[in-house]
């Protein structure tokens, strides 16, 4: 269960980028077989967050992909927070 609908990625040797595209081709596929209203609801999260984030900032940020790292993506207002888990 989601919590303030919030997306959890997994970094490790790819970009926040590209693990934000994983995760759409992860819930998509899931969503396809179940209904599930809570990854529905993180699926138009991260939709958005693809169509709006700086990737470019973020990786200059150190979500490059260069050190293993859980984040969550929360959105504040009209923008996203990148928080690094661990």
């Amino acid at each position: 269960m989601l919590k303030e609908h919030m997306i959890v990625l997994h970094i490790s040797e790819h970009c926040i980028e590209t693990a934000a595209k994983r995760r759409y081709e992860e819930l998509l596929s899931y969503l396809l077989k179940h209904e599930d209203e809570e990854k529905e609801k993180e699926l138009e999260l991260l939709v958005e967050f693809l169509s709006k984030a700086d990737f470019s900032e973020l990786r200059r940020m150190g979500f490059d992909g260069r050190e293993e790292m859980r984040v969550a993506i929360k959105k504040k207002g009209e923008s996203f927070v990148v928080e690094r888990l661990s």
